[in-house]
């Protein structure tokens, strides 16, 4: 048996429970500003809480209880400046990832609203609403025509899914090159594959354009130097000055025994703990149990990880001796 056929067997004996994935919070009646609501809960806690999902938003309402009233800091900050591409490429040249062509005053979207990006018939970057229909260009990283221009006008998600679904991606503009062969295609504007991440969670976690949200209605109005608090299950941008009580996520450590089976004597299970133990992570992941789980191995106190068991039919042949 070989040491493939060993993790998966391990994998078999994992056990994955609603508990090991779930958030536990404590709340602090006591105002501060969101710095000052991070930093004790990173020294007392874990860190300020995310949510992820409506599931995570309804637990945590049920534990305010009468209080979902008032305000509460949650981990989640407005980052102004920060622009990312929809389709992500390593190993780019250098200066590729400083490349930038703003038209002049641009961007100046500085309220709440989603941001993306388009570009003109200079290959020139304006932000506008997400949410506005535009045509668009894709790119086909199996094709020798890499950039197509589509006339169909479109949202930011809508054309995302289209070039997602047909070829590879929004086009991204990381050089020159790229530029004047994207403008050429341009009519008047067109969205290509930059958005802005305006809100990150404070253990960096990124809140992107398809990303579980629960705004207020009317929020959120200003993004810099703006965090944001829960009320009522909705969410509020508020100036990071302000002072509000808040509510920290707390780690809950749950031990999980897995026993390994081997036919071959030869595998040392000890050489292989990292390997098993990034298979049990990407086994959570794939049950989408992931989020604020962190696995590691318990130390036996000979300072081994495995403790070899002797198999019930060994044990039988042992004893007919």
């Amino acid at each position: 048996m070989d040491g493939n056929t060993v993790i998966v067997m391990a994998l078999l004996g994992l056990c994955i429970l609603p508990s090991c994935s779930a958030q536990f919070y404590h709340i602090v009646t006591a105002a501060m500003t969101w710095t000052d609501a991070q930093s004790y809960c990173r020294e007392k806690y874990t860190d300020l809480v995310t949510i992820n999902s409506m599931e995570d938003m309804v637990r945590l309402r049920d534990q305010l209880g009468g209080k979902d009233d008032d305000q509460f800091w949650i981990g989640l900050y407005g980052d102004l400046d920060n622009w990312k591409w929809s389709l992500e490429k390593e190993g780019n040249e250098e200066g590729q990832a400083e490349y930038s062509v703003w038209y002049p005053g641009q961007p100046n979207m500085y309220s709440g609203v989603l941001a993306c990006g388009n570009i003109d018939t200079e290959g020139t970057w304006s932000d506008y609403s997400c949410n506005a229909g535009l045509p668009f260009i894709c790119y086909n990283e199996f094709s020798e025509t890499k950039y197509i221009y589509v006339s169909t006008p479109m949202n930011w998600i809508n054309a995302q899914r289209y070039c997602r679904e047909r070829y590879t991606d929004l086009a991204s503009m990381r050089n020159e090159p790229e530029r004047n062969e994207m403008k050429m295609l341009v009519k008047k504007s067109a969205w290509i594959g930059l958005y802005r991440v305006a809100w990150k969670w404070s253990d960096g976690q990124i809140m992107d354009v398809t990303s579980f949200q629960k705004w207020s209605t009317g929020q959120p109005k200003k993004i810099k130097h703006y965090c944001v608090t829960t009320t009522h299950g909705g969410w509020n941008a508020r100036p990071c000055s302000d002072k509000y009580a808040f509510v920290c996520r707390v780690r809950k450590q749950v031990r999980v025994k897995v026993m390994l089976k081997t036919s071959d004597s030869s595998v040392d299970l000890e050489d292989m703990q990292d390997a098993i133990l990034q298979q049990f992570s990407q086994r959570l992941k794939d049950h989408g149990r992931s989020e604020h789980v962190n696995l590691k191995w318990m130390k036996q106190p000979d300072g081994k990880t495995f403790q070899l068991k002797e198999s019930e039919e060994k044990k039988k042949k042992r004893s007919d001796k």
